[in-house]
């Protein structure tokens, strides 16, 4: 009995690791992120510029933004860390060093659409969006 609580409880640390180990940048879910967008409709380009804060929501600004009279945009990207499994004598294999892991960056474009310099909508595309 006491082989399987060890087995049952090395189980769960491989799954909860695997559950948190992936990402080095801050997440948010898709709910908070829309929110945080949001609230930038009704504003000027300028005001978005000055004030919206990317690395809030765990991404990286690729380039500087795009602004035309109809949209303002952002590319974007989320460093993510893929832990590689390792052998090993368990059931789960566990990661042991970030040196056992790849590095992606995910790309992503948020657009606000504007009127008059005014942003009217916002829009995502792209994996991590």
């Amino acid at each position: 009995m006491l082989l399987s609580s060890y087995r049952l409880s090395v189980i769960l640390l491989g799954v909860c690791i695997g559950m948190t180990g992936c990402t080095h940048s801050p997440t948010t879910t898709p709910t908070e992120r829309e929110a945080y967008l949001q609230q930038f409709i009704g504003q000027s380009s300028q005001f978005i510029d000055q004030n919206l804060d990317l690395k809030r929501l765990g991404y990286q600004q690729v380039s500087g933004p795009i602004l035309s009279a109809r949209q303002l945009s952002y590319v974007v990207q989320r460093p993510i860390s893929i832990p590689l499994p390792s052998a090993g004598n368990g059931p789960v294999p566990i990661p042991i060093s970030p040196a056992d892991s790849y590095d992606v960056d995910l790309q992503c474009k948020i657009t606000f659409l504007l009127k008059n310099n005014i942003a009217t909508a916002v829009r995502t595309s792209g994996r991590t969006c």
